[in-house]
């Protein structure tokens, strides 16, 4: 498995932004209360926003509805189980979000339903659909 930057780079249809400043990063992460993954870590110093075949990844960005903090902060109301991640994409399907924890583990959780590993890494993540 390669890094998330490969991944994403060979993704079906992969747009990704310009990054972000390391600065900016950890302020996000304080405004959250924890520290990202590195590999989101890396996505974020290298992309700061993507979206590929059909999916938006969260990221640092002015748009609220992608940006990591305001999504999270958002998605935390609804989920309280899920305090210590923050979310990497809403699938905007049936309420389904995905989330990270600072381990790296990627987490589906669904309303009326627990959280729900799905893979070990943003890297698996991505690569899970192509």
């Amino acid at each position: 498995m390669g890094s998330v930057l490969d991944v994403l780079r060979n993704a079906p249809d992969f747009i990704g932004g310009k990054g972000c400043d390391k600065d900016v990063i950890r302020a996000d992460e304080q405004s959250l209360g924890l520290l990202f993954a590195p590999d989101y870590r890396e996505y974020l110093c290298t992309f700061g926003l993507a979206c590929f075949d059909g999916h938006e990844l969260t990221g640092i960005c002015k748009a609220s509805r992608l940006n990591v903090v305001d999504v999270t902060l958002e998605e935390r109301k609804h989920f309280p189980a899920a305090s210590g991640w923050y979310v990497v994409e809403q699938a905007d399907i049936d309420g389904i979000v995905i989330w990270q924890a600072p381990d790296g583990e990627i987490y589906q959780t669904t309303p009326g339903y627990p959280p729900r590993k799905l893979c070990d890494s943003l890297t698996g993540y991505v690569q899970r659909d192509f």
